[in-house]
């Protein structure tokens, strides 16, 4: 069956290509430093199948707020929601009484699975989060998904729409050819093989808003995990998981993301899905929004879900 790419997925097609290029995975860093973890209050593996997702939960109270997981993008790790990465919207969303899950992806750090791209689908990716979420007793949680996770979340919801309480989307795309450009500053942003500073250059071209720090993305790249996603994205029709099975949602796009412009990502769904969607800008952002503005993004998750 033809399937039409969007821009994410040409970002995981690009990741595909280069997977020859791009070197191992970085170590963690240790993540005391950071003010998201002195909210920790759980820290746990899941083994479930042949697979192990490392779970944290973050809160003021271990007890009491919704629960709320926040996806992340391709090839990258849920710290991109910690200092770590800065961002505090982990912080911001635990300070407004969510208790914040953080389900890292097979392949990083203590989390493993089979990463055969052959092997993985949007489906397997969607049941390691349910089998995380049952086997902390969570029923019912808002997803935010950021890019890849973006597509997963509604994945998620369609699949396993009892599950779903609020959704929030970031980064989420389109339906266009990408342009030569586009494809330039993509490929260098993945090829770790490159100097820092045409990586560098490559990182602000492709995921941040002019004038915005793109080092913090130097690092923080797992290959294999992309590569996994990047198949996983491009064997399923966008027509499934499009309407997030039926749920509402806010759609955060970033005013200055090259990747994914408003005009052809965000307002494009905003057209297609009507009432569903809530559409909101964050300006000074892009692709890359969630370190770019991430005060803003939480402050517009809180007030939608409440």
């Amino acid at each position: 069956m033809p399937r039409s790419l969007t821009a994410d997925i040409k970002l995981a097609a690009a990741a595909i290509a280069l997977s020859s290029l791009i070197g191992a995975a970085p170590a963690l860093a240790d993540t005391s430093e950071w003010a998201a973890f002195d909210f920790l209050v759980r820290d746990t593996l899941i083994h479930h199948q042949n697979a192990t997702n490392h779970v944290r939960i973050f809160a003021k109270n271990p007890h009491e707020g919704d629960y709320l997981a926040i996806i992340p993008s391709l090839a990258r790790g849920v710290e991109d929601y910690t200092e770590q990465y800065q961002s505090t919207m982990t912080s911001r969303l635990v300070e407004a009484g969510y208790r914040v899950v953080l389900v890292q992806p097979r392949g990083i750090g203590k989390s493993g699975g089979d990463l055969t791209p052959e092997n993985m689908t949007m489906s397997a990716f969607a049941h390691d989060l349910k089998a995380s979420f049952d086997g902390l007793g969570i029923t019912k949680i808002h997803l935010v998904g950021h890019a890849f996770g973006n597509r997963l979340s509604r994945t998620f919801a369609t699949l396993f729409p009892d599950y779903v309480d609020g959704l929030v989307l970031l980064a989420s795309g389109g339906n266009f050819k990408l342009s030569e450009e586009q494809r330039r500053c993509l490929a260098g942003s993945f090829n770790l093989k490159l100097s820092d500073d045409d990586r560098l250059e490559a990182l602000a071209c492709a995921f941040f808003a002019e004038g915005n720090d793109a080092s913090v993305w130097l690092g923080g790249w797992y290959p294999k995990l992309g590569e996994a996603q990047s198949f996983a994205a491009t064997m399923i029709n966008g027509d499934f998981f499009k309407r997030a099975g039926g749920k509402p949602f806010m759609v955060i796009q970033a005013a200055e993301d090259f990747i994914a412009p408003p005009d052809k990502a965000g307002k494009v769904l905003k057209s297609e899905l009507g009432n569903q969607v809530t559409y909101v800008e964050v300006p000074n952002a892009g692709h890359a929004l969630s370190s770019e503005q991430p005060d803003k993004i939480a402050d517009y998750i809180v007030n939608y879900l409440r």
